[in-house]
């Protein structure tokens, strides 16, 4: 069964999330800041508002970083 849009988006914010903190312990940095260097170089509102494009550019940048 495929997801609704809602759904993709919860589950796109916990993948984030999960990226952001596998980040955060790797460099020590703050949650919010690796957040903030995202949305600087990806652009957008916060994860809580972003779409499913912005959530998917932001997880294929953090995986760059």
């Amino acid at each position: 069964m495929a997801l609704s849009a809602a759904q993709r988006r919860v589950a796109l914010r916990r993948q984030l999330n999960a990226l952001v903190a596998a980040r955060h312990h790797r460099t020590g940095l703050p949650h919010g800041k690796i957040h903030a260097e995202l949305r600087r170089l990806c652009g957008g509102p916060p994860s809580a508002q972003a779409t499913i494009e912005q959530l998917e550019e932001r997880i294929a940048t953090v995986q760059t970083l």
